[in-house]
């Protein structure tokens, strides 16, 4: 019984040490991330540049479906409105180096 008592301490005791023994924490930020960011290059030609080039047909497709609507009302800001609509993809598909992950720059 003394034993079992013996050894029941210590594998607590263990257990209780590794737990508050502090660790280095390998979290890296938010911030940190956009930092040093790059895609494979396969990754980016075969996925990222269709996806950027398809979400750029998008943002024009809807800007001269709905354009009806909303030329009314932005009248004033139209040309800032067609430019946020589509020129960030336009720069994503086509200006970027391949594996960046952000646009040259993004003018705003």
């Amino acid at each position: 019984m003394r034993k079992l008592i013996r050894s029941t301490f210590a594998a607590v005791a263990l257990v209780a040490a590794l737990g508050l023994v502090p660790s280095h924490a390998g979290a890296v930020g938010y911030e940190d991330s956009l930092d040093d960011c790059a895609y494979p290059k396969v990754f980016d030609a075969l996925v990222m540049r269709p996806l950027s080039f398809a979400t750029m047909l998008v943002g024009a497709g809807s800007l001269v479906a709905f354009a009806p609507i909303w030329l009314p009302v932005v009248n004033k800001d139209t040309p800032q409105f067609a430019s946020m609509m589509v020129v960030p993809a336009a720069k994503f598909a086509f200006v970027r180096p391949l594996g960046q992950c952000v646009a040259v720059s993004s003018g705003y």
